[in-house]
């Protein structure tokens, strides 16, 4: 545990320090901060407006970091031969990939967990209070986007652990795209045995979005919103552990 914690510890700085995510995390910010005037040139819709943004712009944003950040963690190392000092020493790949990915996971929380205090602080500002947390599902809603960037992360672990950064991300985001769809492919997919295969390889990205609930005010079941971050868990342990098996035997000569 004392080798995984001191990988994540340097892969944490070492995402802080790219100037990429620090540019999104930034532009995230202003676009939320932005919706609560966007939200004056309507009449009534104000709330929505603004939840419907800053959600929106905390989902892009954190998973285009996601994506970024995490399609360079191994792919960077090969490329710039810092992987193998590492290995050398008496770390496990395992260990080594766990580092990574627990580096990663903690960098999008921060910046998840501030683009949430933002959207607060702004929707916090419009009502005068902070009833909102209480009346709406929007501490649910960023719960769920964490596991959902979590998710997201695991998926640019495993390509970029087998393929170089620019490939690891292009393929990362075409998944990511496709997951956040599948609710409406699904339908089409079950017409065909490889249809429903591909249907339930592919991450169901938007079950873990509430953000309709958010804008509309509806309540999330606590057994709802646990069964899909069991999911989430679930899946990217499968990931992780298909990472790790397919690194340990990569030929890095």
């Amino acid at each position: 545990m004392t080798k995984i914690a001191a990988i994540a510890a340097v892969t944490f700085r070492d995402a802080l320090r790219q100037k990429l995510a620090v540019n999104l995390l930034v532009f995230a910010l202003l676009v939320m901060a932005a919706s609560i005037v966007l939200s004056e040139l309507t009449f009534g819709e104000q709330y929505r407006i603004i939840a419907d943004l800053a959600l929106s712009a905390a989902a892009v944003f954190g998973t285009l970091i996601a994506v970024f950040v995490g399609a360079n963690l191994v792919a960077g190392d090969v490329q710039r031969r810092t992987l193998y000092p590492v290995i050398a020493k008496p770390v496990s790949r395992t260990e080594y990939l766990l580092g990574r990915y627990a580096g990663l996971v903690t960098t999008l929380s921060l910046n998840l967990a501030v683009m949430a205090l933002t959207t607060f602080a702004v929707v916090a500002l419009y009502r005068g209070n902070l009833g909102f947390l209480r009346d709406t599902p929007v501490v649910a809603a960023f719960v769920a986007l964490a596991a959902q960037l979590a998710l997201v992360g695991a998926i640019a672990l495993l390509f970029s652990s087998v393929t170089n950064a620019t490939l690891a991300a292009i393929c990362t985001l075409a998944i990511a795209v496709a997951g956040h769809l599948s609710r409406e492919a699904i339908p089409y997919w079950r017409t065909s045995a490889v249809g429903r295969a591909f249907g339930l390889a592919l991450p169901n990205l938007a079950a873990l979005d509430y953000k309709v609930q958010v804008v509309y005010q509806q309540p999330v079941a606590a057994a709802d919103l646990g069964l899909k971050l069991l999911y989430a868990a679930l899946y990217v342990a499968v990931l992780l552990a298909a990472t790790s098996a397919i690194f340990s035997r990569r030929d890095l000569r």
